[in-house]
């Protein structure tokens, strides 16, 4: 069995199976996808077999690791996913690409959007063989309930799930109401 690396558990939660078809293949928005990588290291007995963490701190927006824009991009250099922009009606997936990476966008109503290539689904066909099914599983299951959610719901969830991750956040009271 492997150990996984963050860039490998983002080629298996792109490739796990699903019968939502927005869904196949791939993820919208790196918030998103930094926020399942979180969910995945806090509530999946895949970290049982992750070797690196994601390094996940609290900050302007919740958890944040920068580990997982490294491996995207890490990712889309080995021509492993394709990392395109596609427009939103809002402009939350830019929260932390703006704000935190320092990395502005021609339009704050883009979204990054992360599909395996013809070679990551190779690759992700070798982890998938050497990765026991459960873990595959619980992946698919991970992804099918908060893929396709409003990403406002999501962020919700892992800050009434996790609140000492949005002791720095921002958008704390905007998310969560003035409770």
């Amino acid at each position: 069995m492997p150990a996984l690396e963050i860039d490998d558990v983002i080629v298996l939660l792109l490739g796990s199976p699903t019968n939502v078809p927005v869904l196949e293949n791939q993820i919208s928005g790196i918030t998103r996808l930094e926020k399942l990588i979180f969910l995945i290291e806090n509530e999946s007995s895949l970290k049982e077999i992750i070797s690196e963490e994601a390094g996940f701190t609290a900050y302007n927006f919740g958890p944040f690791s920068a580990a997982v824009y490294k491996a995207v991009d890490s990712l889309h250099g080995y021509d492993l996913i394709e990392d395109t922009g596609s427009l939103t009606s809002n402009s939350e997936d830019s929260w932390e690409q703006i704000s935190v990476i320092g990395m502005g966008s021609s339009d704050p109503y883009a979204t990054r959007d992360f599909r395996l290539t013809d070679k990551g689904i190779r690759y992700y066909s070798v982890l998938r063989d050497e990765v026991p099914g459960r873990y595959i599983d619980e992946l698919t299951k991970l992804k099918e309930q908060f893929g396709s959610i409003p990403l406002r719901q999501l962020v919700r969830y892992v800050y009434q799930r996790y609140p000492k991750m949005t002791k720095n956040s921002i958008i704390r009271d905007d998310i969560l109401g003035d409770d």
